[in-house]
């Protein structure tokens, strides 16, 4: 490394070559290569076996009992590093606050990098076997599958006001063709979907919009919008709103 310009992937292929085969990059740092929400290319951070546990290096570098196989490792950006699985699984280990760890779980789903039952299957299996921190992962679990921490909070909103929980990412198509794959299903062909603070301003933005909600209704489906500020500042009107489209789907 000797002469090259210091940076953060500088600091990442030292610590790969310190740890030799046996470390890979996990936790924060490994969130980053995989492209996951909220974390910046800031901590240093590597994971090995315990059996490896005398090997050091610059950053965090953190052991566990579990084995690391190749299915749990992958090359990101010629880094060698753990799945986004693995990776979520082992956050304990690095301490993650709960933001960090639902932020993790959402993103890693959106980005088709985890299967949501099987990495919700894992951790119920390491919660029962008694792991540290596997707790705190079936906490983060509990209102995921959706693709957005939007979506995370109405499914809180919807699990603390005793309604059944909806099929989520639902999707309808006419042939080959996509139609809409839908934020939330309910009972009774009720569609909810929830808008970001990004706004479809443009008017092929706004006939796309209109041509699917089109399509939907016409397939006998009603389809309720909250946005970003109503689920975030008006929880209660929300659920009033779809207490009332639940009833009247009913």
């Amino acid at each position: 490394m000797a002469g090259s310009t210091p940076s953060w992937e500088r600091a990442i292929a030292a610590g790969l070559a310190d740890l030799g085969e046996f470390g890979a990059v996990a936790g924060r740092a490994g969130s980053h290569l995989h492209g996951l929400d909220g974390f910046p290319a800031v901590p240093i951070e590597f994971l090995l076996h315990r059996d490896h546990r005398g090997y050091t290096t610059d950053g965090l570098v953190c052991s566990t009992r579990r084995a690391l196989t190749r299915a749990d490792m992958g090359t990101i950006r010629g880094f060698r590093c753990l799945t986004a699985e693995r990776l979520i699984l082992e956050s304990p280990q690095f301490k993650f606050t709960v933001a960090e760890t639902e932020n993790a779980i959402d993103s890693a789903i959106r980005l088709r990098l985890v299967a949501e039952q099987r990495l919700r299957t894992r951790v119920i299996d390491e919660h029962r076997s008694g792991l540290n921190g596997s707790r705190q992962l079936l906490d983060a679990l509990v209102d995921t599958g959706g693709e957005s921490r939007l979506e995370r909070w109405l499914l809180r909103l919807v699990r603390e006001a005793g309604i059944s929980r909806p099929m989520l990412q639902k999707t309808y198509r006419d042939g080959t063709r996509i139609v809409a794959r839908v934020d939330a299903f309910f009972p009774g062909g009720l569609v909810v979907e929830v808008s970001g603070h990004g706004t479809h301003a443009s008017r092929r933005q706004l006939q796309t919009d209109a041509q699917r909600r089109t399509e939907l209704t016409l397939r006998g489906l009603r389809v309720v919008t909250f946005t970003y500020e109503d689920v975030r500042d008006r929880p209660d009107w929300v659920i009033g709103q779809l207490r009332h489209a639940l009833t009247t789907a009913a």
